[in-house]
């Protein structure tokens, strides 16, 4: 059995951002272990080649501006990648220089099996492929891009989810239909239509919504790469399909809209209709609203057990969901506030974070944007 104070499930950014507080807390090695299933920023590394960053990356700390896509105040991913628009790779190596510099024991390649409650404040005992561990706090930080939405429509199994494809140019040359228009349909069609594809692009309708949060509409970075693809004749956009299901003819793809429309491919469909909510063994745990995220305190704490908190894209606070890092960084503060303040560990670092616009406390901030022009 292996004792500690605090266990992060997720060595991604938000993981590895909350044990890199803890650690400028002063939390000592032994009371902090980070569970990794795969390697350090495993997602990142599993994003096909060509996929890069929405939101851009400038190493301006200098002038007290921090990283849109920094973990720590401190740090910058694009200062040593020298680029704005990262890709997963790139990204994945500046999570393992955050690891490194602060000195975070990752253990990876382990699986978490099974989570028990000990009692209300007596901890967790955690079980993974090989050991035991006991602790007495607990951050979820398992990230999305390991539960993809294959249940959105009727035959979404017979598709290809996006996060599966690790190459757009290991695909077959023809035609492919592409369902879901959001960023990643978008990422999805320009590149097949680089490479010379015909694409069918459905549900890519976008509210007109005054607002330029990438939660709502596409972000400017998406949204101008579509506008590059706008006027190419092998692009069909078509955002009042609506798919109900998918099926096979043969060995013809078939995609059926509400309507009765359909639509045949030689080629699996490629799905982009983003993530399910799934925590894994930790599930139970939570209690969930009725658009499916998890009831979280002011301390991102679950509401149905004590010490165990969530950090990451599946935060919801009504009505701000924050799904990117620029955002859910805000929050590495709130379970590690608690943590540090029980294990007695130094706050002092928690200025430096306000300072740098890494501490989100007020989310009514999010709730409305004014922009006149």
């Amino acid at each position: 059995m292996i004792e500690t104070q605090v266990v992060i499930v997720g060595a991604g950014p938000a993981g590895l951002g909350c044990a890199a507080l803890l650690k400028q807390m002063g939390i000592k090695g032994k009371d902090l272990i980070v569970l990794e299933r795969g390697e350090i920023g495993e997602s990142f590394l599993r994003w096909p080649e060509s996929m890069r960053f929405i939101t851009p990356s400038f190493p301006s700390n200098g002038y007290h501006q921090t990283d849109l896509n920094a973990i720590t105040p401190d740090t910058s991913p694009a200062f040593n990648a020298g680029k704005e628009h990262l890709s997963g790779k790139e990204y994945a190596a500046y999570l393992k220089m955050v690891v490194k510099h602060y000195q975070i024991d990752v253990t990876v390649h382990t699986e978490l099996n099974k989570v028990t409650s000990l009692g209300p404040s007596d901890g967790f005992e955690l079980q993974t492929h090989n050991s035991h561990i006991r602790c007495q706090y607990l951050i979820w930080a398992g990230g999305e891009y390991q539960s993809p939405n294959t249940q959105s429509f009727t035959g979404a199994d017979l598709c290809i989810h996006n996060t599966r494809i690790r190459s757009w140019e290991a695909l077959d040359k023809g035609h492919y239909v592409v369902i879901g228009g959001y960023e990643s349909g978008v990422d999805a069609t320009f590149n097949l239509a680089k490479l010379g594809h015909k694409v069918t692009l459905l549900e890519c309708s976008h509210d007109n919504e005054q607002t330029y949060d990438p939660s709502k509409v596409l972000s400017p970075y998406t949204a101008e790469r579509m506008s590059c693809i706008a006027n190419n004749t092998d692009i069909d956009f078509n955002g009042e399909f609506e798919v109900s299901a998918v099926f096979k003819e043969g060995d013809i793809f078939v995609v059926q809209s509400t309507d009765g429309d359909e639509i045949r491919t030689p080629f699996p469909p490629i799905n982009c209709t983003g993530f399910e909510i799934d925590l894994g063994p930790v599930s139970e745990f939570f209690v969930y609203q009725d658009n499916g995220y998890p009831w979280v305190s002011a301390f991102d704490e679950s509401t149905k057990l004590r010490n165990l908190f969530l950090a990451g894209p599946r935060l919801f606070h009504d009505p701000t969901l924050l799904c990117f890092i620029y955002k859910f960084r805000g929050r590495f503060a709130a379970p590690c506030s608690v943590i540090g303040s029980e294990l007695e560990l130094d706050m002092s670092i928690l200025k430096h974070y306000r300072q740098a616009g890494m501490l989100l406390e007020d989310l009514s901030c999010c709730q409305q944007q004014e922009c006149f022009c």
